[in-house]
């Protein structure tokens, strides 16, 4: 492992190639805040840690994606920052891109952070991939009407884990390797009982150093969140007024 900064902080890099199979491109960074998830139909996870905006809260707000860390950081600083949140990237395999990059564009939503890394119809250049910080698991994402959402909201869940044999991590709700990650996603694609998405493999990289922001109280638990909404129910309901991050999400 390499050493690399991140703040005042020396934090290790994750080398290429380590434990990521192929070609990986950067979809973008982002800042989050890990979840407690609890309910009848969903994993139940202390430290729920995904790019879903169904199930985690995003800083500064929900749908905030950044082309580099620097950015995403300075973003936080005016903010009151859960001590939980954390600074991620979001890699995804090469021959995975495009069906993503499809359904951000046929979404029609302003995503000028994810077109520039994803669609090379675009003429942008295709992000590297993340250098530093360290590789936490995998997971199974989909995107539709301008929110990414995870396996785990969704009915596939529990009938991928009986079906394929995979398990998630106890803790995060994430994937040991891109191997499982791919197997979920092709089986996810296959069948007629679930969103009309592409599902893909991704696999999230972590910088475990507190994200800084203003001073004063901030919420210092992660969000508790008893079940996940179906994600029609979640994204009508995100397209309302603006909430505080950490606050409680009603389920109707």
């Amino acid at each position: 492992m390499s050493q690399v900064r991140y703040g005042s902080e020396m934090i290790e890099g994750l080398p290429a190639g380590d434990g990521v199979p192929g070609e990986m491109v950067l979809a973008g960074y982002f800042v989050a805040v890990t979840a407690s998830l609890n309910g009848s139909a969903v994993p139940r996870r202390a430290g729920l840690t995904t790019a879903s905006d169904c199930l985690v809260d995003r800083l500064p707000e929900d749908g905030y994606w950044f082309a580099g860390a620097p950015e995403a950081l300075a973003a936080c600083r005016s903010l009151p920052v859960p001590a939980g949140a954390r600074l991620y990237a979001l890699l995804v395999p090469s021959d995975h891109v495009d069906g993503f990059a499809a359904d951000v564009v046929a979404a029609g939503t302003d995503e000028p952070v994810l077109l520039a890394h994803l669609d090379r119809r675009a003429g942008l250049p295709v992000g590297e991939g993340a250098e530093d910080g360290r590789e936490i698991g995998w997971e199974v994402l989909g995107y539709d009407d301008g929110l990414l959402h995870s396996w785990l909201c969704n009915n596939p869940h529990e009938a991928g884990v009986r079906e394929l044999g995979v398990a998630t991590d106890p803790d995060r709700g994430l994937l040991p390797g891109g191997e499982a990650a791919a197997r979920v996603a092709a089986w996810a694609n296959a069948r007629r009982d679930t969103k009309p998405v592409t599902w893909f493999p991704a696999a999230l990289i972590e910088w475990d150093t507190p994200v800084e922001g203003r001073t004063g109280p901030v919420a210092s638990e992660a969000p508790v969140r008893r079940a996940a909404q179906p994600w029609w129910r979640r994204t009508s309901w995100r397209t309302g007024p603006s909430r505080a991050v950490g606050a409680p999400v009603e389920v109707r």
